[in-house]
C-alpha cells in the first residue's frame, strides 16, 4: 500500500444514552459524516436502551444511520439481548476481563485498505462489575494493553477507556505515549458522561481526551431524570432511575490520523 495515503478521520460518539441520545444520532451522525469526511464512526453504546445495556432493535436503528462500531463498558451485558447480537464483528466489548465471555474486547476494521483496530478497556476504581459479570471488577489494564499492542499490526489504534477516574485515564494515555510511542493512535475516556476541556496531542504523537461526553438529554443526572437521582441523593429514595426526555446534545471527538504527518484531534459539541 502507497504510504502516502495512511490518513483517516474517524468520529467517535461520547455515550450515547437512552433515546433522546438515539435521535440525536438519527439527526447529526450523517451531517457530521459529510461535512468532515468521515471514514469511520465509533460510538460508546453501553447506555443506550433505556438507561443500561444495548438491545438487538436499537443496534440494527445505530447501523442504518451511520455508527459502524460499538464499543460497550461495565453495562455491556446489562441486556440479556446483547447475546443475540454481541459476537457481531463491530461491537467491542471490554477486553480487560476474565476469559470465558461473550464478544470481543479488541478488533480489526479494514476501511480504504487501511487497518484501524478498536479496542474497549475498563477501568478498576470506583468501577465494580454487577452481575451478570462473574467478577468484581476488571483486570489490570496495563497487562491487557501490553497483550494486545505486543501483537498488533494495525495502521492505527484506538481505545475507548471507560473508567471512573482521571487519573487511570491520564496515567494509562501517558504510559502508552511513552512506552509505546506510535503504536495506539488516540485514547479516548468515557463513562464519566461530562466532555472534558483537555483534548491534545501528547509528545509522541497519540490523541487524547480525558472524556468524550455523552449524547443525550441536556440538563439531567448525566442522562437520568433529575427528580429521581435528588430523591436518591438527598433522601435515599429507592426510585428507580430513568432515562430523561429532555432535549439532547452530541458530545465526541473528530480524530484526523495520519502517519505521515501529526494527528489532530477535535472536540464535537452539537
Amino acid at each position: 500500500m502507497n504510504k502516502e495515503i495512511k490518513n483517516i478521520n474517524v468520529l467517535f460518539i461520547g455515550d450515547i444514552f437512552g433515546e433522546s441520545g438515539i435521535k440525536k444520532i438519527e439527526k447529526e451522525v450523517p451531517v457530521l459524516r459529510k461535512k468532515y469526511n468521515v471514514d469511520l464512526v465509533i460510538a460508546q453504546s453501553e447506555n443506550v436502551s433505556g438507561r443500561k445495556g444495548l438491545d438487538p432493535k436499537d443496534y440494527q436503528r445505530l447501523s442504518q444511520v451511520g455508527i459502524d462500531v460499538f464499543t460497550l463498558g461495565n453495562h455491556a451485558f446489562a441486556k440479556s439481548s446483547i447475546l443475540e447480537i454481541i459476537n457481531e464483528e463491530n461491537i467491542i466489548r471490554p477486553f480487560n476481563v476474565n476469559e470465558g465471555y461473550e464478544g470481543k474486547g479488541t478488533n480489526i476494521f479494514v476501511v480504504n485498505n487501511i487497518k484501524v483496530r478498536v479496542t474497549s478497556l475498563l477501568g478498576i476504581t470506583f468501577n465494580d462489575l454487577n452481575t451478570p459479570w462473574k467478577q468484581q471488577r476488571a483486570n489490570n489494564f496495563f497487562d491487557a494493553i501490553d497483550e494486545i499492542i505486543k501483537k498488533d499490526d494495525s495502521d492505527f489504534h484506538i481505545i475507548d477507556f471507560h473508567a471512573e477516574t482521571t487519573s487511570e485515564k491520564n496515567v494509562l494515555a501517558l504510559y502508552l505515549d511513552k512506552i509505546f510511542p506510535g503504536k495506539v493512535s488516540a485514547i479516548i475516556g468515557t463513562h464519566t458522561h461530562v466532555q472534558t476541556n483537555d483534548s491534545r496531542r501528547l509528545k509522541n504523537n497519540t490523541l487524547f481526551i480525558t472524556d468524550a461526553g455523552m449524547t443525550g438529554p441536556k440538563d439531567s443526572a448525566i442522562g437520568a431524570n433529575f427528580d429521581e437521582v435528588y430523591e436518591k441523593m438527598r433522601f435515599n429514595s429507592k426510585s428507580r432511575f430513568v432515562a430523561s426526555l429532555n432535549k439532547s446534545q452530541l458530545n465526541g471527538v473528530l480524530l484526523s490520523l495520519s502517519k505521515n504527518s501529526k494527528s489532530k484531534i477535535k472536540t464535537i459539541k452539537k
